[in-house]
């Protein structure tokens, strides 16, 4: 099924665009919120980045095998799934008074979490090579556009009082119900796209760990998986402890917070509606990943330089459009690289490595900021993308020695 010869490939598409970004707002709710949560428990730095990183190590661990699993028994399960799994984890984190429940509500969310790696193998299946980016760009604004509504709101629903006064229930019982209205949408209006996948998949002998060792003696891919970790841990980093820094520092709340995100989201999902179409006809995806490295470079420099709430929404927004660049040109290299039978378990796999690096990037943070320095994190940060460079080159001289062989 393909977008250029069904026309049902284009409802479907627009359905997935839907029911993602209605989750995606309830994602977003939280986004601002989740440090304040941590900090009503009495938890220093150190611990509340921990927290937030057990998301993201749960996601590690769970998503090659929502992949493996979409690939063999379709997609359409596996976004069920994780919808009926962040509305569970949002009413956990609802009710959540102590750090532990704080803690199980979070790791739920990232055992559940594979709705993106999943609808961006979903659109794989059902656009052309040469419509790829442009739709793969569309539905990662639907993340950018979950976060414009999501953290606005979520600061909203909290309230105007301080950490004390803040009403946290409100926001996740929000976020619980947008899942559950995503996971109807999918019920009952998303049709299946991996036919090819289900049909196989009982003739299937392949482990899940052969086809994991499989992807891993790609070294392009590899490279590409490595670049992941490298970028990804500093962005994570610096988000897990913006919200924090920005209070102890700035004296900066949750409702400040959830606008610089929600202005934040609108950037990523404006530039990608509207850019991403023109810039991945006129430069390579490498060079807009390279492009991307840069900026978020300059924006970790922002938040060092920083010394007033408009510095830190310019910094904040020049990373916004490092992350539409990077976000939506690394998954087209990913899926560039991978063969049609395994592009969701490829999808899958650079997820996970985006998770493992969310982990590192969050646990470590907290200690770095309470017994280095606060601004340390962002030093860190404009540091480590020298080496991100340099890998990106190597693994595109390595994609063109590939392709001078093949011709």
């Amino acid at each position: 099924m393909r977008l250029n010869s069904d026309p049902r490939s284009a409802a479907a598409l627009a359905t997935l665009w839907t029911v993602v970004f209605v989750d995606l707002i309830g994602y977003g709710i939280l986004a601002p919120l989740v440090p304040f949560y941590a900090l009503r428990t009495g938890l220093g730095a150190e611990m509340i980045t921990l927290v937030i990183a057990a998301y993201s190590l749960s996601q590690f661990v769970a998503m090659p095998v929502w992949g493996h699993i979409s690939d063999h028994y379709g997609r359409r399960p596996v976004l069920l799934a994780s919808m009926a799994g962040h509305a569970l984890s949002y009413v956990l984190l609802a009710q959540a008074e102590s750090w532990q429940m704080l803690l199980l509500a979070r790791i739920l969310g990232g055992i559940t979490s594979a709705n993106l790696a999943t609808a961006y193998a979903y659109v794989t299946d059902v656009t052309a090579p040469e419509e790829r980016a442009r739709h793969l760009g569309r539905l990662s604004a639907a993340f950018g556009m979950g976060f414009v509504i999501g953290p606005m709101l979520g600061g909203l629903l909290s309230g105007s009082g301080g950490i004390e006064q803040a009403n946290f229930a409100l926001p996740a019982y929000a976020a619980a119900s947008l899942s559950a209205l995503s996971f109807l949408g999918i019920l009952f209006l998303l049709p299946e796209s991996n036919r090819t996948g289900t049909e196989e998949a009982p003739r299937s002998k392949a482990s899940l760990l052969a086809s994991l060792a499989s992807l891993r003696r790609q070294p392009r891919l590899a490279g590409l998986v490595s670049l992941c970790l490298i970028v990804i841990t500093f962005v994570a980093a610096r988000e897990a402890i913006l919200a924090i820094w920005a209070h102890d520092v700035h004296g900066l709340g949750p409702r400040y917070i959830g606008l610089v995100l929600g202005v934040s989201g609108a950037t990523i999902a404006l530039f990608q509606f509207a850019a991403m179409g023109p810039l991945a006809k006129r430069f390579s995806s490498y060079t807009l990943v390279k492009a991307a490295i840069l900026l978020y470079a300059a924006g970790w420099l922002g938040l060092l330089l920083a010394t007033t709430w408009l510095n830190i929404a310019l910094a904040v927004l020049v990373a916004a459009i490092a992350t539409a660049l990077f976000q939506t040109n690394m998954q087209t290299l990913i899926s560039e690289q991978a063969l049609p039978s395994e592009r969701g378990l490829a999808m899958g796999v650079y997820q996970s490595s985006s998770s493992m690096a969310r982990f590192i990037g969050q646990a470590g943070v907290g200690t770095v900021y309470a017994f280095v320095s606060p601004s340390a994190p962002f030093a860190l940060g404009v540091l480590m993308m020298i080496p991100a460079l340099l890998l990106l080159g190597w693994t595109r001289r390595a994609d063109r020695q590939a392709m001078e062989l093949a011709e």
